[in-house]
């Protein structure tokens, strides 16, 4: 009789158990960005592209290698919207071809500071205070801070979600500085893969995979570029859900299209792979 009631009891535990488990694996979740206003969050990132230029049959590649660290924090609201102070650490870029090396640190920028405003689910809304940080970049020319701030943040959902639901984002966004104008339309599938413990913190993890097009026009070396196709990609992000800070991302995007230089009437295919990685030091 003991035996029995023991064996009552331990099944109706894994019972409750069980039924805890997927209660909790079925809940809904809000995630959202929010960062503290005492508590800067520090990041670290970094991008490897590989330019590959198919010129009459004999292969170009062009490596280039950028830096950006920064820290993040909360300097209020605009509506609903969040009003962020970036505090730069580091930033630069470098480029290795067959005509040569350049680039190297941006000097000067360290500890330069500016405010952005993006939404909850992380839609930059206002990056004319990053536009306002000017610089020069060796072999490429003029650029500001916005390059670096304008996809910094991984999109979210704008309702809330489950482990296994997925949602679409369809976009198209444009970012133009003296020497650069880009415009990307993009389709991706987001998927809440799921919610995790990472070092003691509970986060949401998202992988995200779509395709689009991509189109680039600049100037570099007194010559009229650009670069336009199809693209691919895959992505995956890491968010704390309590504090509503991003905790780490990576993508990989590839494109296959055409580079054309403009001045000379010449235009070659091209493909271009580009890694990014951002993680909270």
């Amino acid at each position: 009789m003991n035996q029995l009631k023991k064996s009552t009891t331990l099944t109706g535990l894994i019972l409750l158990l069980s039924g805890l488990s997927f209660s909790l694996l079925s809940q809904e979740v809000t995630i959202a960005y929010k960062y503290s206003s005492d508590k800067p969050v520090s990041y670290s990132s970094t991008s490897e592209m590989a330019q590959i230029i198919d010129m009459q049959g004999q292969t170009m590649q062009i490596d280039v290698t950028s830096a950006f660290g920064c820290s993040v924090k909360q300097a209020g609201l605009q509506g609903k919207d969040h009003v962020l102070e970036i505090t730069v650490d580091t930033l630069g870029q470098s480029s290795d071809s067959p005509m040569g090396n350049s680039g190297g640190p941006i000097m000067g920028i360290k500890g330069k500071t500016c405010k952005i405003v993006v939404s909850p689910c992380g839609k930059a809304v206002d990056l004319s205070g990053a536009e306002a940080i000017v610089f020069n970049v060796e072999g490429s020319g003029e650029s500001n801070l916005s390059e670096s701030l304008h996809d910094f943040f991984p999109l979210l959902p704008e309702n809330p979600v489950k482990p296994g639901d997925t949602w679409n984002t369809s976009d198209s966004s444009s970012m133009k500085t003296a020497a650069m104008d880009r415009t990307i339309i993009s389709n991706i599938i987001n998927k809440l893969e799921a919610i995790e413990m990472v070092d003691g913190v509970e986060c949401a993890r998202i992988t995200k995979e779509g395709t689009g097009t991509f189109k680039m026009s600049l100037q570099a070396q007194g010559m009229d570029l650009s670069i336009k196709g199809p693209f691919s990609i895959t992505s995956e992000c890491l968010v704390a859900i309590s504090d509503g800070i991003l905790m780490s991302q990576s993508s990989s995007m590839k494109i296959t299209g055409e580079f054309n230089i403009e001045s000379m009437g010449m235009t070659m295919p091209v493909v271009v792979i580009r890694n990014d990685s951002t993680v909270k030091k």
